[in-house]
Formats: C-alpha cells, sequence, structure tokens
C-alpha cells in the first residue's frame, strides 16, 4: 500500500501477546440426533416387514417346486414300473378272507393274509436298490408263512435292521412338512412302531376304502384282492405250504384302464403325516408309509383338497383339537369299509397332484368336490373334466 508521497508502507503485522499460542480453527462435523437415529431405525423396521414375507413366499415357493419335483419322479417310475410290467404296481395285495379285503391292521386285529402295497414295489424305480434289497430279504423270510403281514414281519426283524421304523428320506417327503419324530403304535390295531414320514399318498378314487371294486368310484389305484388259492403254494409229499407272488406286480392299472384318459385322473396327491396332538400321537396312523390304509399311505377324493370336514379313518387320535392348519381333526371307524381321508397340504391355498400321464398340477382348495375333484379322483366313470 502506498501512501501519498509514493511511499510504500508494509501494514503492522498484529503481535502476539506473550504467554498465548496461535488457535487453529476447527470444523464442526454435523451428527444425528436422538430422533433422527429412532427414525431412520423405524424405516428399516418397516422395510424389514416388508421384506420379510416376499423372502418367506420365496422360500415356500421353492419347497412347492421341490416337493413337485417329487411328485414327478413317483410319476417317472409308475411309468417305468409299467414299462416292465406292464402295469402300474396295485396299491396293495390282500388274499386274505372276505370281510377282511378292505382292512389293514395286523395280525392281532385279525389281518395276517397281506402282501405289499404300491411305494415298496416303486422303490427299483427310484434309485433306492438298498431300500429294495430289504423288501426282498423280509419277503424271503416270510416265504414259508403264508399267514404273515410286512408290516408285522417285516418290523420284527432285527437281521433286517428293524425294517419299517425308519423314515425313508426325503423322496417321499415334502420339504414344507414338518418332519415326524414318533411312530405309529396302536396294540388294538395290531401294528406297533412303524415309521411316519410319507407325504405322498396313491388316490383310491372317490369312494371309500371299497372304492376299486365299482367303475363308478374306482381311481388309479386300488387292491388287487385275489383268492387264496392264487397266492398259497399247497405242500406236497409232506412239504409245508407256502406263499407264492406277494407283489403281483402286473396287477395293477394298465393304461388301457383309464377311460377317462391318464391326463384326466389323479394317481398320487399331498398327505400330512400327524404329529402333533392334544392326545398321543402314536395312536394316528397318519403318514405311516408302509401300511396301506386310509390316510397312511392312500387317499381319497372324496372330501375336497383340505377339506374341514374330518377325516374317518381305522387308525385315528380322536383326542386331536385345535389344529386347523392343516385340519387334523378326525373320527374312528373299524369295522365298515366307510373310511376317508382327505389331500392335505402344508401349502398355502391347495395341494400338489401328480395326474396318471406324469404331469403335476397345484388344485385350488376352493375346487368344485362334485363337478371336478371327486371326476378327477376317478379313472372308469366317463366324467368330462373341465378345469376352472
Amino acid at each position: 500500500m502506498r501512501n501519498l508521497m509514493g511511499m510504500a508502507t508494509r501494514r503492522a503485522r498484529p503481535q502476539q501477546r506473550h504467554g498465548t499460542s496461535e488457535r487453529s480453527v476447527t470444523a464442526h462435523r454435523p451428527a444425528f440426533t436422538l430422533v433422527e437415529l429412532l427414525v431412520v431405525i423405524a424405516i428399516i423396521g418397516v422395510l424389514v416387514g416388508l421384506l420379510l414375507p416376499a423372502v418367506q413366499a420365496a422360500r415356500e415357493a421353492a419347497r412347492r417346486m421341490q416337493c413337485q419335483n417329487n411328485m414327478k419322479q413317483l410319476g417317472l417310475a409308475m411309468h417305468n414300473h409299467m414299462a416292465t410290467h406292464g402295469a402300474f404296481p396295485p396299491g396293495s395285495v390282500n388274499y386274505d378272507e372276505p370281510g377282511n379285503r378292505f382292512k389293514t391292521g395286523g395280525w392281532q386285529h385279525g389281518q395276517n393274509e397281506m402282501g405289499w402295497t404300491w411305494l415298496p414295489m416303486l422303490f427299483p424305480f427310484i434309485e433306492q436298490p438298498g431300500l429294495w434289497e430289504k423288501v426282498e430279504i423280509c419277503e424271503d423270510d416270510r416265504a414259508d408263512d403264508h399267514t404273515s403281514n410286512p408290516c408285522d414281519h417285516c418290523e420284527s426283524m432285527e437281521s433286517n435292521d428293524y425294517f419299517g421304523r425308519d423314515q425313508l428320506g426325503s423322496f417321499i417327503s415334502c420339504p414344507s412338512a414338518p418332519t415326524p419324530t414318533s411312530q405309529f403304535t396302536d396294540g388294538s390295531y395290531g401294528l406297533e412302531s412303524l415309521a411316519k414320514g410319507c407325504n405322498y399318498a396313491a388316490s383310491w378314487g372317490s369312494g371309500n376304502m371299497l372304492s376299486w371294486e365299482s367303475s363308478e368310484t374306482r381311481g388309479a389305484f386300488g387292491t388287487y384282492y385275489v383268492d387264496q388259492d392264487k397266492i398259497i403254494n399247497p405242500g406236497s409229499g409232506g412239504s409245508a405250504v407256502s406263499a407264492g407272488d406277494r407283489f403281483q406286480q402286473r396287477q395293477g392299472m394298465k393304461s388301457r384302464d383309464f377311460l377317462d384318459g391318464l391326463s384326466n385322473t389323479i394317481a398320487i396327491s399331498e398327505i400330512v403325516a400327524s404329529d402333533l396332538s392334544g392326545g398321543s400321537p402314536k395312536s394316528d396312523i397318519r403318514g405311516v408309509w408302509m401300511s396301506p390304509a386310509m390316510g397312511a399311505s392312500i387317499f381319497s377324493t372324496f372330501l375336497s383338497p383340505n377339506s374341514k370336514e374330518k377325516d374317518t379313518l381305522a387308525a385315528c387320535d380322536e383326542t386331536i383339537v385345535g389344529i386347523k392348519t392343516p385340519y387334523m381333526e378326525c373320527l374312528q371307524e373299524r369295522d365298515t369299509p366307510d373310511v376317508y381321508a382327505a389331500s392335505r397340504s402344508h401349502h398355502v391355498g391347495g395341494v400338489s397332484t401328480l395326474m396318471a400321464d406324469g404331469s403335476v398340477r397345484f388344485v385350488t382348495d376352493s375346487v368344485d368336490n362334485l363337478n371336478i375333484w371327486r371326476p378327477m379322483g376317478t379313472a372308469q366313470n366317463s366324467e368330462v373334466v373341465i378345469q376352472e
């Protein structure tokens, strides 16, 4: 800066006071207030609340897809069985007295001339050679005893690892269903220590345990009931009486038997194993894979999917109350064939079904029972099913 005389002058620098230091300027950084922090936490909570149902729905969709894939494998096994033996496996084989042709208990209940059911006959076709070997070992062991029942005999064989006491694995269980922890035991029904865990059941038609006796109600599976002379080998020259073929794998439904069409007839649908109840889950037969009982490994389309009507079963825990999803209340009936088990699942809104042609469909709970669901369960009643 210049003064009036043109001389340069210097601005005097302010002197620091003795004993003081130059202060540095500190920048103030903004921070969240408590209110702002609470707002952020609330927003995050809302977002999580919105996303969690979507994540759960995605997981259930994946479980349902796996469940349907299991069904497709069973459908492929059924058709491989037909290619090998000329027919689907029979639902069960029975050569007992006529009054026992619809009964499924053990020898203590009077049922002691029975063959095998549909599921073990599929073991060779679903890559389960180990399980099929156990079936053959059990059958060989009881070959000389024609008064025998697989549920009784196999389960008691220590040398065969008590076959029937253990669950089979994921191929017969739906991922959406909880894994049962109990076994079925009911001394009054003549059976004990049988594993649960079966979530796929063969369609017995649209009626009761004798649906297979009428073309109006017959389904994809049924009992092959045959005279004892066709099964029992009479002894000769002092030899003991023995049993013959108790599989009868050529005696199931053939493709030409499906007058309503393979694509219009249900072969397999879902069921739920009873494991939680107000009483003893051991006395409820639902989900027992080795048994041919209604609700164990077979079902009927008499009741709608996930019906709010009670199942009527030969071995049922009538103390079950309050289990509504799925509906598990039931009634017990052992003296007549009038037993019915609905198709039930842990899916929301319906059940998956395998058609006899190998395709899989999801059927809603609201399906018309009389005009769609029951006709889908029959194979020879000449109904025209119009899908909704």
